[in-house]
């Protein structure tokens, strides 16, 4: 939805709303929206028929009254991203006994550079306020593509997973930690700041001095820690990605496809270090998380089963947040 860049352009004369009470209608209009579904600029139009044409980046929109089409410039990946980050911030951070994120873990590997496999995991964390129980799943290993599958019968069919991480499919891999025993001691989740200059300062906080990696590698790490293992509002998850944004070397790229088809806006991490980089993709409209994605981008020894240049790695989310269900077995 980009009602607010569309109604600069059908009512040029309306005089621009303040950020407070754009944020109020924002909050308004999508409430409503998700209690029922409605076309979208229904609310603007009231009834009238007006047809969006996006070409070449530009969008072309019907004049109310005269037929006359006038072009806007379709807005940049940063716009875009903007926006799914103002709908996202001021959504209730809702409720239930348990906060629970389910994934979809999606490998690429290429032993002795002769034929690719793809893993599948499935990867289900679930906190409370005393625990925090991870569940894993491996749901299949399987050649690629067809000219993978004979080229690994030409090898003469080696096991598909590797010694030192062997799949078990069907059984999940349950492990349950102490809730305050884990990964960054930032404090309450659902209490970190919302203001991306204000939570950046309370992260550095934890940052070890002396360390090897420089303060904004270590903070996309603890970001993305909060992102998909933390219940962080949505306000606080809002001020996260723009802080991430806000970082030397980091790219918003629009139009960005995972390995299911999603298309979304990314947040592009700069290269590493160990020539890896990675990619946080959102959802446009909504801003809510849709997955990450890992590239190889140079040839490394550490690293011979990757095939540089294409991503080898992602992680789908499938959902995240708070729920009554519990765990079973």
């Amino acid at each position: 939805m980009k009602e607010f860049q569309l109604i600069d352009e059908v009512m040029p004369d309306v005089p621009p709303a303040d950020q407070a009470r754009t944020l109020a209608v924002r909050a308004r209009l999508l409430g409503g929206a998700r209690r029922r579904r409605t076309p979208r600029l229904s609310w603007l139009l009231a009834g009238a028929a007006v047809v969006s044409v996006l070409v070449a980046g530009f969008l072309a929109i019907p004049r109310l009254g005269d037929g006359t089409v006038h072009t806007a410039k379709a807005p940049d990946a940063a716009t875009v991203l903007d926006a799914a980050l103002d709908r996202l911030a001021v959504r209730p951070p809702g409720g239930g006994a348990r906060w629970r994120r389910e994934s979809l873990e999606v490998h690429l590997s290429r032993p002795k550079d002769a034929y690719t496999v793809e893993r599948r995991i499935k990867d289900v964390v679930w906190r409370d306020r005393r625990t925090v129980r991870t569940e894993r799943t491996d749901l299949s290993a399987e050649p690629l593509t067809a000219a993978d599958r004979r080229a690994w019968q030409a090898a003469g069919s080696p096991p598909l997973c590797v010694a030192e991480d062997p799949c078990r499919f069907g059984k999940a891999r349950v492990e349950t930690l102490p809730a305050d025993g884990l990964a960054y001691p930032v404090g309450p989740a659902a209490r970190l700041p919302a203001d991306p200059e204000a939570l950046r300062a309370h992260l550095l906080k934890v940052y070890p001095q002396g360390a090897p990696e420089s303060r904004e590698s270590f903070l996309w790490n603890l970001a993305t820690y909060l992102l998909k293992d933390t219940e962080i509002t949505p306000a606080t998850r809002a001020a996260v990605y723009r802080m991430l944004a806000a970082f030397p070397g980091v790219t918003v790229a629009d139009g960005v496809t995972d390995v299911e088809g999603r298309v979304g806006v990314a947040l592009v991490q700069p290269p590493r270090e160990n020539h890896m980089q990675e990619l946080i993709l959102l959802d446009r409209e909504s801003g809510e998380l849709l997955g990450f994605q890992e590239v190889l981008l140079k040839p490394s020894p550490n690293y011979a089963d990757i095939r540089p240049g294409t991503p080898y790695r992602w992680e789908l989310i499938r959902s995240l947040g708070w729920t009554d269900e519990a765990p079973t077995g």
